[in-house]
């Protein structure tokens, strides 16, 4: 009985380090020439990356926003939907530079030592208000983009989803 027990344990144990013989002769070694750089001929070729971003159309009344593949838009209506866009983006810079601002005082808060919760609890508020101004800004802008449009296309931009009401996890 315990001549069986160690034959199969010698069994077991000669099967396992094949195994693993196996596999490490099955794996070739990147090699490298005699000054230790990376031979680029024997190297695993790199997986590909990302996409190239799509190229920005050099007509200037070419749709670039979403909004703007609506059906049936005019001229006029391109052009006032361009500007309303601008002048949301020139709004919207200030806003988003104070959130910079704020997360990085809390980030800077957050490492110091001993931690004041009273001053991480203030710029808390003060990025909760910040926050508020911005939502406040982008109901705005997609009033201002629906009072341009025709009956029919506000029926189709107010069944597109509203990427401000989206709920965030990240401030």
């Amino acid at each position: 009985m315990k001549r069986a027990r160690k034959n199969v344990n010698r069994t077991v144990m000669a099967l396992v380090f094949s195994m693993i013989i196996t596999s490490l002769v099955a794996q070739q070694p990147i090699r490298t020439n005699q000054h230790h750089e990376m031979n680029q001929e024997m190297a695993p070729p790199l997986p590909p990356g990302p996409p190239a971003p799509p190229p920005i159309p050099e007509n200037p009344d070419a749709p670039v926003a979403p909004r703007l593949d609506l059906p049936d838009l005019t001229k006029e209506q391109q052009d006032k939907i361009r500007q309303v866009d601008l002048d949301h983006m020139k709004t919207m810079t200030p806003y988003q530079n104070q959130v910079q601002e704020k997360k990085a005082r809390l980030q800077t808060i957050l490492a110091t030592m001993p931690f004041d919760m009273k001053s991480a609890d203030q710029v808390a508020e003060e990025l909760g208000k910040i926050e508020t101004g911005i939502l406040k800004e982008l109901i705005r802008h997609d009033q201002q983009l629906r009072n341009l449009l025709t009956p029919q296309q506000q029926v189709i931009f107010d069944a597109r989803p509203k990427p401000f009401l989206r709920p965030k996890m990240n401030l």
